[in-house]
């Protein structure tokens, strides 16, 4: 959602505090694209990539994104989405209190995989976590906003069948989500 808060949070009070002391390691990790791109080099991976962060609304928009670009290219793409613990003053701005990760491979057509149908809307959607989570994950969404946002996918991916799921998508949009596994 925002990147590493941990190092955001380190830089911060360092510019404050003692700017010459501000480590040029840690500033070129605090680029949003940093994991991507460590994660390319070290894959020997030449296709592109896209970093993406859009506050709360982060999942839905990586998950539009990366469906976008699996029909534009006719080839798969693989979405990782991760969210970090805040801390320091960042924690007021930024409440996320555990870690979280996910990633999915998103084809434009897999066969017998399940298969999704994305539609962005400009209608406001509810703000509450949604319904139907486990108590363990509903904690985990309420401490993670990109756990939020991909819990009710990944859970409806797990009970197969088919889904209809609203994800924020920024103010005041929704992505409306089909599901049919």
């Amino acid at each position: 959602t925002h990147g590493d808060l941990i190092i955001t949070d380190y830089m911060c009070s360092t510019l404050a505090s003692a700017p010459r002391e501000l480590s040029p390691i840690r500033f070129h990790n605090s680029v949003h694209n940093a994991p991507a791109g460590y994660w390319t080099i070290a894959a020997h991976c030449h296709l592109a990539s896209t970093s993406v962060s859009s506050w709360h609304a982060s999942f839905a928009t990586a998950l539009f994104e990366a469906a976008v670009e699996a029909c534009a290219e006719n080839a798969p793409v693989l979405l990782v989405a991760y969210d970090t613990e805040s801390t320091g003053p960042l924690l007021a701005v930024s409440p996320a209190t555990s870690i979280f990760g996910v990633a999915l491979v998103l084809a434009p057509a897999a066969g017998r995989a399940p298969t999704l149908r994305l539609a962005l809307r400009g209608e406001a959607s509810e703000a509450s976590l949604p319904v139907g989570l486990p108590s363990d994950l509903a904690n985990l969404a309420a401490g993670n906003p990109m756990a939020a946002g991909a819990l009710p996918l990944l859970v409806a991916l797990a009970a197969g069948g088919k889904a209809r799921l609203q994800l924020p998508a920024g103010l005041p949009g929704t992505l409306d989500v089909e599901l049919d596994a």
